[in-house]
């Protein structure tokens, strides 16, 4: 995945409407900080119908995790969030919840290796089921050495078409932060998409540029032609 190195203050990096992160009861140290707006695109067949559902992360009631697991003899981190999601009744709420598992390699910092979430009916969905990460789409939220994620968007696929969209996503796991935020000096590795966006922009502007000396270039010698037609005419 090609990547960008940016740093920026953390009161700049994103302003989320959401914010989760679990802490190491050994050390006190946050281990996962996770900042970002959630969307759930739910795709559901029904007979030979489909059904499509964009619902949003509303009311967060539980975050839970572990900066010390182990899941097939491979050291993990996770995390737990337990929410309502937007649209429901508020006198009978249905909890949805959504599980996320970091894990790290030798070339990577961290990266998401596994998720699910549960969903109930709700007044404005009216299935429900479990939806787990496709393989062939399961995005590309990894950092190296020290830094953290960042996206405009990040997308994990799920089994069936449906998507988790984490929006101006901000997101660390095997960290060792002071604190319940991301510090000041923090380093971020930007996604694909975004690094893209961001080497396209001076390649259009040096472009514009380049056209625009063109431009005044040529009217400049159509200009001196037409002055030099008419000193000889006046000879």
């Amino acid at each position: 995945m090609s990547k960008s190195l940016v740093a920026v203050f953390a009161l700049l990096a994103v302003a989320s409407a959401e914010h989760f992160y679990v802490t190491n009861n050994n050390t006190g140290l946050a281990c996962i900080i996770v900042d970002g707006d959630f969307m759930f695109n739910l795709v559901f067949q029904e007979g030979n119908a489909t059904q499509k559902y964009n619902v949003l992360l509303n009311n967060t009631l539980n975050v839970d995790g572990d900066c010390n697991a182990v899941v097939n003899n491979q050291s993990v981190q996770t995390l737990s969030i337990t929410f309502n999601p937007a649209g429901q009744s508020a006198r009978y709420p249905k909890e949805w919840e959504l599980n996320i598992v970091f894990g790290t390699s030798s070339n990577e910092a961290f990266k998401i290796i596994d998720y699910t979430l549960k969903t109930q009916k709700t007044e404005l969905v009216p299935y429900f089921g479990t939806f787990v990460r496709d393989e062939k789409d399961a995005g590309d939220v990894t950092a190296t050495e020290t830094n953290a994620y960042k996206c405009s968007t990040a997308k994990l696929g799920l089994v069936g078409g449906s998507t988790i969209d984490i929006k101006t996503a901000n997101i660390i796991a095997f960290a060792q932060v002071n604190g319940t935020v991301f510090p000041a000096n923090q380093l971020y590795d930007v996604c694909y998409l975004d690094a893209r966006t961001s080497d396209v922009v001076p390649i259009v502007v040096g472009a514009c540029l380049a056209v625009l000396v063109i431009v005044v270039l040529v009217g400049y010698l159509i200009g001196r032609a037409r002055a030099k037609r008419q000193g000889y005419a006046s000879v």
